[in-house]
């Protein structure tokens, strides 16, 4: 704690700033006892430690962002230990919970919430206000087209390893005040606290990836040019190892309009340009500004919707010859400004590089700034994958650019090219100084909290690549009186898709050596085939039953199923149970009536504010912060123990469906 550790102070009374030395020896007693008091008063759980000082706005929004950021930290620290992890990922204890197949003996508590959509109240006065949420673990969800069966071990490897990330949620999500914390994986894996039943569809429809609070968590104001290869090679059918049934073209085209024009944000700007043997194609006349997307589907852009139609209508050309790069590139230098990131992305057999050395525009790509990532899918033929025989590489090289020979699935495309969204994170890391940001505040697409904002830090592999994006979600009108408090403080926070002004100067092309597969980088350690997710064991509950509380459409309330699970004949209770409830109790007790002590103490010296009663200027601003904490029961204005933060956070869910032809199998249909 901060308190306990004050060396110098200061405080304002009256609009004055007061300095003075240290506390004396009668104030460090004093200090001391009342930092044992409350370390004991935290151990039991009774309280909860965010002394801070300062605006309340602010301070509410403070320690979100440092709870978000310890996320992203322990993310990492997971992903370090990941083969460990991976190996350990288990049986029933080591799985982790899917969001749509329940488990006997789960138990679950009922929180207030605005709005549960899955349950109506009977009284018939409209939707409930409260759902059963699950605080011993977090849920995962997996982006549309997952096989259940054969989970792609880059995700079992993110369920498996980020399993640890509950311990970390439980310091921050408590059933008092209802806090939606979860992390979206780069894999797009999605694992959320407290865990929650769901229907299927949104189970399997929800890809944090494309969410605005993921977007705009790692995105920077960018003019995107993406150059595909449209040569007669590109017209051949995928290698085998690509495990699709397609062209490269057309393979090319998914990576575009899936992974990267769905990403894009507002303010944006971006074009395709289609090369070949004759020249270079610029699909739009202009570069297309990207504008703010509906609120009912984020990834709706009508301005991009004449881009993706001429982009699907493009077929490979029947000409034979090299693939004119250099024309394509040039081509690009139309579309950009000053006031954006400059990024091209070539998307590319690497045919056109097979045959003869090919340099780039060297001076003009360094002269404006402009970051190329060039991604090869190799022919079935290719004799020289990572072109260790052309001049192109160093050519990228000397440009700072990057050079990826992709060889693994195509069906997730925006994994595929995870080092385009690695960049963009590195360098909005690196233009916010590591702070923290915040989204604009948007409508909740559920409902449960109307406006909301989220607050996310990216978490980096110790290769630099991005992991993914840990967030918190804060119901803005459901804060009481801190409304209108972290309303304003919100205009002063960092915010999503900044300019930045330093471009990350940095080459990284793809060796042999170096394209090990991360899913494969543990060697024959490998998470199990369903990802590590734990086997569904109930077939007979409700979603209803599992969502709903009090007079809502649900049988039964909280307390009834905790009971029912514990006397489950698969679960029992160990003696020393009830031994650490009686302690726990007990020394509640002991704690509550010290509380109670220093409360009278603090809050009579505050309400009396008699200067004369504390030695020094630092038991003025420790009774001013230890007053925020005991002394709000007459305006109860206390952001941290108030009842009206109780609805702080959301889900951000996906309306999508599964697409009606997929031939995965799914879990029971209770929605």
């Amino acid at each position: 704690m901060e308190l306990c550790s004050l060396r110098t102070h200061y405080d304002r009374v009256g609009g004055r700033t007061h300095h003075g030395p240290g506390p004396g020896a009668r104030g460090v007693n004093y200090l001391l006892f009342v930092c044992l008091v409350l370390v004991a008063a935290a151990a039991a759980g009774l309280v909860t430690m965010e002394l801070v000082a300062g605006d309340e706005g602010s301070d509410f929004l403070d320690t979100k962002e440092t709870q978000v950021k310890s996320i992203a930290i322990q993310a990492q620290a997971n992903q370090a230990n990941s083969c460990e992890l991976v190996q350990s990922c288990s049986g029933s204890g080591n799985c982790s919970r899917y969001s749509c197949w329940p488990l006997l003996g789960e138990s679950f508590q009922c929180v207030d919430v605005t709005k549960n959509k899955y349950c109506t109240s009977q009284s018939g006065n409209g939707s409930c206000t409260q759902l059963r949420a699950d605080y011993s673990k977090s849920y995962i969800r997996l982006p549309p087209g997952t096989d259940l069966t054969n989970v792609p071990a880059a995700m079992g490897n993110s369920i498996c390893s980020q399993r640890l990330l509950d311990s970390t949620f439980q310091t921050m999500s408590y059933p008092s005040v209802f806090t939606y914390v979860y992390f979206g994986a780069v894999d797009g894996t999605w694992r959320s606290f407290p865990g929650r039943e769901t229907s299927t569809s949104d189970c399997l429809g929800y890809d944090p990836r494309i969410r605005p609070w993921y977007i705009e968590g790692i995105s920077v104001t960018k003019n995107l040019v993406v150059l595909i290869d449209a040569g007669a090679s590109m017209t051949n059918v995928l290698s085998t190892q690509f495990l699709m049934e397609t062209t490269y073209l057309a393979a090319a085209q998914s990576i575009t309009q899936k992974a990267l024009l769905q990403t894009l944000s507002a303010q944006d700007y971006v074009n395709i340009i289609m090369f070949n043997s004759t020249g270079a194609t610029q699909l739009s006349p202009d570069p297309v500004l990207v504008r703010n997307s509906d609120l009912s589907d984020p990834t709706d852009h009508p301005e991009l919707k004449s881009l993706i139609t001429s982009l699907n209508n493009q077929e490979g050309s029947s000409q034979a010859g090299a693939s004119n790069l250099t024309a394509a590139i040039m081509a690009a230098f139309t579309n950009f400004n000053a006031h954006a990131l400059k990024i091209i992305v070539v998307l590319t057999d690497g045919v056109f590089a097979s045959s003869e050395n090919v340099t780039l525009p060297e001076s003009l790509l360094l002269a404006s700034n402009v970051k190329i990532l060039l991604y090869k899918l190799p022919q079935a033929d290719d004799l020289d994958i990572y072109l260790s025989n052309n001049s192109l590489l160093n050519s990228i090289c000397r440009v700072n650019g990057t050079f990826e020979v992709i060889q693994e699935d195509l069906t997730n495309p925006l994994y595929t090219v995870r080092s385009y969204f690695s960049y963009l994170a590195a360098t909005l890391e690196v233009a916010v100084n590591g702070k923290p940001l915040w989204s604009d505040i948007y409508q909740d697409f559920e409902g449960i909290g109307h406006n909301i904002t989220s607050v996310t830090s990216p978490a980096f592999g110790s290769d630099g690549q991005l992991l993914g994006v840990a967030a918190i979600t804060v119901y803005i009108n459901e804060l009481g009186t801190l409304t209108d408090l972290v309303t304003t403080a919100l205009q002063n926070r960092t915010k999503g898709n900044v300019y930045p002004t330093i471009v990350i100067a940095n080459c990284s092309i793809a060796t042999a050596s170096n394209s090990i597969p991360a899913a494969q980088q543990c060697g024959s350690i490998a998470p199990p085939a369903n990802g590590g997710l734990c086997d569904m064991t109930d077939f007979t509950s409700s979603l209803e039953s599992m969502s709903c509380c009090s007079t809502c459409s649900a049988p039964g309330n909280a307390s009834t199923v905790i009971i029912a699970a514990l006397n489950s004949p698969s679960r029992t209770v160990p003696k020393y149970v009830g031994a650490i409830v009686g302690g726990t109790i007990a020394g509640g007790l002991v704690v509550l009536v010290g509380l109670s002590v220093l409360r009278r103490v603090f809050c009579f010296s505050k309400e009396n504010h008699n200067p004369s009663i504390l030695s020094s200027e630092s038991e003025v601003v420790t009774m001013s912060v230890l007053s925020r904490v005991f002394c709000f029961s007459k305006g109860n204005n206390n952001p941290i123990v108030s009842s009206s933060e109780r609805k702080q956070d959301d889900i951000q869910e996906d309306r999508e469906s599964p697409a009606e032809d997929s031939d995965m199998p799914l879990p029971p249909q209770r929605d």
